[in-house]
């Protein structure tokens, strides 16, 4: 089975309605999907708030539409809200109309960003990716492992953005021409978090070459 990971960092998508309302709950996770309506898609997600306000059904943005709240309960603090969603066919709908791509767990928007997972016929993942990188920036793309699922390959999407930014900004040039103070200056982090991030990166990536080269 073909699959894929499609990571956009939060200041990506922020521009964006429909996100820039989503990220006001602290997650919005794909539970799975109810088929299609009319060639709208229909799937179930739940949605966590701290607040215990969420949109209620009926409600609306281009493209998208709160079906029904299906359920409400409380874990210590939070709120959580089983809700279906209808994603219409101009929007996301007309991409699943061919029974040949599907949703994989794992999808789910939070202030951290979008993440979407999918799986199925290579032309269908690709035509959906392309509408998505004409809508919004993409992170990077990433396959899943054999055997192991959907597996987020190499890096976190941070370390990720850390590393590229390290690799622009002359981190790898010798002599260097940017500190871990510039660094963490221009992500808005703490050179301690920058530090680690870079190492753990690095190990991710130097891991990964190696064990290729076997």
């Amino acid at each position: 089975m073909r699959a894929v990971r499609v990571e956009c960092a939060a200041p990506s998508i922020i521009h964006d309605s429909r996100a820039a309302l989503a990220m006001n709950s602290i997650s919005w996770d794909y539970r799975g999907t109810l088929g299609l309506d009319g060639g709208n898609l229909r799937i179930m997600c739940e949605c966590i708030t701290a607040d215990g306000e969420c949109p209620q059904a009926g409600f609306s943005l281009p493209g998208v539409t709160i079906v029904e709240i299906l359920e409400e309960w409380q874990t210590d603090y939070l709120t959580h809200h089983l809700i279906t969603l209808e994603f219409s066919r101009e929007f996301i709908g007309r991409f699943f109309e061919n029974g040949d791509l599907t949703i994989l767990a794992g999808t789910n928007l939070t202030s951290n960003g979008l993440v979407v997972q999918v799986a199925g016929r290579q032309s269908s993942m690709v035509s959906f990716l392309r509408s998505i990188r004409e809508a919004i920036p993409i992170e990077r793309v990433t396959k899943a492992r054999n055997s192991e699922g959907i597996a987020q390959n190499g890096p976190t999407l941070q370390q990720y953005r850390i590393v590229k930014l390290a690799y622009k900004s002359g981190w790898y040039e010798v002599p260097k021409k940017v500190s871990i103070r510039g660094l963490a200056s221009k992500l808005g982090l703490s050179k301690s978090t920058v530090a680690e991030q870079l190492i753990k990166a690095e190990s991710e990536i130097v891991g990964d070459f190696l064990g290729k080269s076997d």
